[in-house]
């Protein structure tokens, strides 16, 4: 009975601190981490590179001469020719062979060459391939990420102003008893409250529903506890310049991976030419074998009455072979030809396809400059637009207070605030991620500290 309690207690503490630690709050590093190790894509394409690095290992391996070898069991009926005497006999028979054999490719017109070395850039490519997705994916972490921060503060602002009405009906009510105020003054100012809730409410929905953006996206089986942590944001600074579009471009131009992508599948379709330019070259090969066998048929030499002894038949039927091969390509339905065409039309796409990959990363940083920018004047401007409502609000309050405004004004400057501080803080984030944008394609990793 001492031993289930103690397994009850043990239960409850592992229980307890599992809880515990799942409630605690994950930073944007932290869910970046987990999504590199969990995200299901990202293991699909590192199975690329494995298979990447098979091909590698195989046209390797494709240099060495192939060696194969077996053996063979006959029983023969009737009229036959035996394989080692090559005569003719009627009566049953019984025989074995057994061989080995070798080919080598000597020249291939460098095909082989040329495989391997594309193969190691096809290699390279599904590295950069891997670290686009991971790119990406971080990314989309960072947006959702932010999107969490933005709707808690929203959420915030909404339960704030909610509070502040809760306490002007207070007031309203105390005052209207008192004959200070009209009833209709206390019908507004309640009416407001129920607006309020429902903001309330519907900003409390969209911060739930921005959650499971992002637990969805991290692939968390039970988003329930899932929380993130709110930066103090202390570290960002306000910056009026914020650099060179092209500046960014040449830098991001040598070290993002869609680029650098793109320019390795160059790469490997000029390996692809000439490898099908290679076809055309005359190829050589070698090919050795050796054979030898037993057969119940084959007389002894010195003793036509005897069967010979299996080892002398063994060094007796042996056979030993060395050939090369010369092939020379002279009309093979023109595929040859066919396939170096397209090989060339192939390698021209490339070139168009980096210079769309280029020319798609520079309109991306302008945007993102663009954004930046934008965010930037517009974070400045409701900056100003907030301070000046914010001293217009605490005036109309007073004013209210002491029965010299009407619900309707004082809801009116109420709501101009909300609104300003809801703008403030759209920019305040658009502006920080538009900034993590361009530091990313500086090179600086994503982060909010």
């Amino acid at each position: 009975m001492c031993s289930i309690r103690i397994f009850v207690v043990l239960m409850l503490v592992i229980l307890a601190g599992g809880q515990a630690r799942a409630q605690e709050p994950w930073t944007l590093t932290g869910c970046i981490s987990y999504a590199f190790e969990n995200n299901i894509s990202l293991k699909q394409q590192s199975l690329a590179v494995d298979m990447a690095k098979n091909n590698l290992g195989q046209s390797k391996l494709n240099l060495l001469p192939s060696l194969n070898t077996g053996i063979s069991q006959s029983f023969r009926f009737g009229r036959s020719v035996d394989p080692l005497t090559y005569q003719f006999t009627t009566e049953n028979s019984t025989g074995a062979s057994v061989y080995a054999s070798t080919d080598m490719d000597i020249f291939k017109g460098l095909q082989n060459l040329n495989t391997i070395q594309r193969n190691q850039i096809d290699l390279q490519k599904n590295l950069t391939n891997l670290s686009k997705a991971r790119n990406d994916l971080a990314l989309n972490i960072a947006r959702l990420y932010l999107q969490i921060l933005f709707n808690e503060e929203l959420h915030d602002i909404a339960v704030q102003q909610m509070n502040i009405t809760k306490q002007q009906v207070d007031r309203t009510r105390i005052m209207v008893d008192a004959g200070s105020l009209p009833k209709g003054d206390y019908l507004e100012i309640q009416a407001q409250l129920a607006n309020e809730e429902l903001s309330e409410v519907n900003s409390r929905n969209q911060l739930n529903l921005s959650y499971l953006d992002l637990a969805q996206l991290l692939d968390l089986k039970n988003p329930e506890n899932f929380k993130v942590q709110r930066p103090t944001f202390e570290s960002i600074k306000v910056m009026d310049n914020l650099g060179s579009a092209d500046e960014v471009f040449q830098s991001a131009s040598n070290t993002m991976p869609q680029v650098i992508g793109a320019g390795l599948e160059l790469q490997s379709l000029e390996k692809d030419l000439l490898i099908a330019k290679g076809r055309l070259s005359p190829s050589l090969t070698m090919s050795s074998s050796y054979g030898t066998g037993y057969s119940d048929r084959l007389k002894d030499l010195l003793d036509p009455t005897q069967i010979m002894a299996l080892k002398k038949q063994l060094d007796f039927t042996s056979q030993t072979s060395l050939g090369f091969n010369l092939s020379i390509p002279i009309f093979n339905g023109w595929s040859t030809r066919t396939g170096i065409s397209n090989a060339r039309v192939s390698v021209l796409n490339g070139k168009y396809q980096l210079e769309i990959v280029r020319n798609q990363l520079l309109k991306e940083i302008q945007q993102a400059f663009a954004d930046a920018s934008a965010s930037l004047e517009r974070f400045k401007a409701t900056s100003k637009s907030v301070s000046a409502l914010e001293e217009a609000f605490r005036y109309a309050e007073q004013k209210f207070n002491v029965g010299m405004l009407t619900s309707l004004d004082y809801n009116v400057a109420k709501n101009n605030l909300t609104k300003a501080r809801s703008e403030l803080l759209q920019a305040k984030y658009n502006y920080i991620f538009n900034t993590r944008i361009l530091d990313f394609y500086r090179g600086i990793p994503i982060d909010l500290k």
